[in-house]
């Protein structure tokens, strides 16, 4: 309790210092819904610039000893999880960009449903084929610390919801090397839940080397589809009902499909691209 309340005015202080910057997650341009945009972050690195750090992990501002024992105590919790868990070592590698942070939320100041980390070619037309930046990372283990005083959620809101699976997995799940999971077989009278991961490397012709593939509980792996479907196919519209029809052959497995997002539609995406006509 005492280092939680010291981290708690650390916090504080920072943020009456001014070392916090906002961040805007909002869906709405036009900030009608400013009290959802009340979100400020301290982070260990500037996401603007390469290698430089960041508030966070200067020694300067704060109380940088009580930060850098957190960071110390979380090395010995990434340590444990890259060992436990199923083809993940680089959890424990300090060279990788882990991110460590404060966050403030305002009063009524929120974060819609969302998944932390896409697939490679999720984010962009053949963006498995880029070079990966230096010591790249992706989010997949997530760890929050509360340090409201005097919390009350059913009056303060705040809650975290996680929406999980209704049976368990039969095999693990999150990513087989550069592969995330995009999706689910659901579990089907005797079968089981099955991960469903994206490989966008496969031999075929140019633009249409995407595959989906599952892994069941005895670790055999199992392609979706008779040959690779076109990488298009992952930027339109239609949810579940076209991966169904465009990522699947067998008629089973199409039934049981579930993806975990759906696919962002290459008009939205080109839209956020472009910027305001000029007249």
């Amino acid at each position: 309790p005492s280092e939680t309340s010291a981290i708690c005015q650390d916090v504080q202080q920072c943020f009456q210092n001014g070392h916090f910057t906002n961040f805007i997650l909002s869906r709405n341009p036009n900030k009608v819904d400013k009290a959802a945009n009340d979100r400020w972050i301290m982070p260990s690195f500037s996401k603007n610039r390469d290698g430089t750090n960041g508030p966070f992990v200067d020694p300067t501002i704060g109380n940088f000893e009580l930060r850098h024992s957190l960071k110390l105590k979380m090395a010995q919790v990434k340590a444990l999880l890259a060992k436990e868990m199923y083809d993940r070592p680089t959890l424990a590698d300090d060279t990788q960009t882990h991110e460590m942070e404060y966050l403030r939320y305002g009063q009524g100041a929120l974060l819609a449903r969302h998944v932390d980390e896409h697939h490679l070619e999720l984010k962009r037309p053949n963006g498995s084929k880029l070079p990966l930046k230096p010591n790249a990372s992706r989010r997949s283990i997530t760890w929050l610390i509360y340090l409201n005083d005097d919390w009350d959620g059913e009056v303060d809101g705040g809650q975290l919801r996680l929406h999980e699976r209704q049976f368990d997995s039969v095999s693990y799940v999150g990513a087989r090397k550069n592969d995330l999971q995009v999706g689910w077989l659901k579990a089907f009278q005797e079968k089981g839940e099955q991960p469903v991961f994206l490989d966008p490397n496969r031999e075929g012709p140019e633009n249409e080397t995407c595959m989906l593939y599952t892994i069941d509980g005895s670790g055999n792996k199992r392609d979706l589809s008779t040959k690779p479907f076109a990488n298009i196919a992952l930027y339109l519209a239609g949810g579940d009902k076209v991966a169904r029809s465009l990522m699947v052959s067998n008629g089973e497995d199409a039934k049981r499909l579930h993806l975990i997002d759906a696919p962002k539609s290459l008009v939205s995406s080109l839209k956020t691209k472009a910027g305001p006509a000029e007249g």
